[in-house]
């Protein structure tokens, strides 16, 4: 099993026999200060700093690779120090009528590669290479700290599925303890494919963390061959725990719809997503419906064109489903959802 940074300082503390506020004077310089290296915590012994680096090296445990720009988005490509590559983008959110103020947002992964298989995404194209520690994840949003990026929120959907890493709940923590990074959970968003015991614990756990769901068909039969994993959790059985997630936290699900030309983006399939939403009752409206333009991957062209992405959501309008297109970022750089394939450019 892994040994985790806050465990060694722990240790080194403990070894050490020295009094605690020294271990959160560590946290405050990692997680609050964004220093690079130990050797710059001046408020710590000498020799304290020198355990730390022989025992840690740098501070961070992701090395950066190369680094995509496009307009809005800035795609960076690290590798863990077991040599395996992931991928983190950060998106600018430029001002507008709801928020008169620039707004970054990282979108970070929680694996390398991925297991799920979906047949539209590249990241599922590359297979499972291995969980990120909760240090790899939570370091992806250090590195740009690092750099003088402020980033305002995270969104857990970069490569990997959030839910089928153990670690993820470690990361949350370290994200939102007030004596580590400190954020507020609503400043987090988790995307996950249908993992139901995942939508259950964070539903325990952290219940003000934003949940996404990723559907792209309401229909049970083709989201098996569109995304295998719901074999093991139907599409009833996801909403029955995003039901029960909504009726604890009276948050709202953001339900995402990549729409696929020619292949999920039919009025039958709008008039069976809004009745699929509809179905939820009086907290029908918690459930916002985010539709995707489908992002290229080096398949098949599986573009929807505009008029059928204007009539599918004119059918979700008609039928007041709380609806967005969502804004594209980063397609020109392969940074866009369903395009992260860890490449080396």
């Amino acid at each position: 099993m892994h040994q985790t940074r806050n465990k060694i300082i722990s240790e080194i503390i403990l070894q050490n026999k020295l009094p605690n506020y020294r271990q959160n004077q560590i946290f405050q310089a990692i997680y609050k200060e964004n220093i690079k290296s130990y050797s710059e915590i001046s408020n710590l012994p000498k020799n304290l700093r020198q355990q730390l680096e022989i025992n840690l090296g740098l501070v961070l445990t992701l090395k950066p690779i190369t680094q995509s720009q496009d307009t809005q988005a800035q795609k960076m490509l690290f590798e863990t120090r077991d040599g395996e590559k992931i991928e983190a983008v950060r998106m600018t959110f430029l001002p507008n009528k709801q928020r008169p103020y620039k707004h970054n947002a990282l979108c970070i992964s929680s694996q390398s590669g991925c297991a799920m298989g979906c047949a539209f995404c590249a990241t599922g194209a590359l297979g499972f290479r291995k969980n990120l520690t909760e240090d790899e994840i939570v370091d992806q949003y250090l590195y740009f700290r690092q750099n003088g990026e402020d980033i305002e929120t995270i969104f857990f959907s970069g490569m990997g599925e959030p839910f089928a890493n153990p670690n993820l709940w470690e990361a949350l923590n370290i994200f939102t303890y007030e004596t580590m990074i400190g954020l507020s959970p609503r400043r987090l968003s988790i995307s996950t494919v249908g993992i139901v015991p995942g939508i259950e614990r964070l539903t325990k756990e952290f219940p003000q963390v934003n949940l996404a769901i990723s559907l792209h068909t309401p229909f049970n039969e083709q989201r098996e061959e569109l995304m295998p994993i719901t074999k093991q959790y139907s599409i009833n059985q996801v909403f029955h725990a995003l039901d029960n997630h909504v009726q604890v936290t009276n948050r709202k699900v953001f339900v995402a719809y990549t729409l696929l030309g020619g292949i999920n983006d039919s009025e039958d399939h709008a008039r069976a997503l809004a009745t699929l939403i509809r179905k939820r009752g009086n907290k029908a409206y918690l459930y916002h419906v985010n539709l995707i333009r489908y992002h290229p991957t080096g398949k098949e062209s599986r573009q929807v064109s505009e008029e059928k992405l204007r009539k599918f959501k004119e059918i979700l309008d008609i039928r007041h489903i709380q609806n967005t297109i969502r804004q594209d970022f980063g397609i020109n750089i392969e940074g866009a959802c369903g395009q992260l394939a860890a490449k080396e450019c």
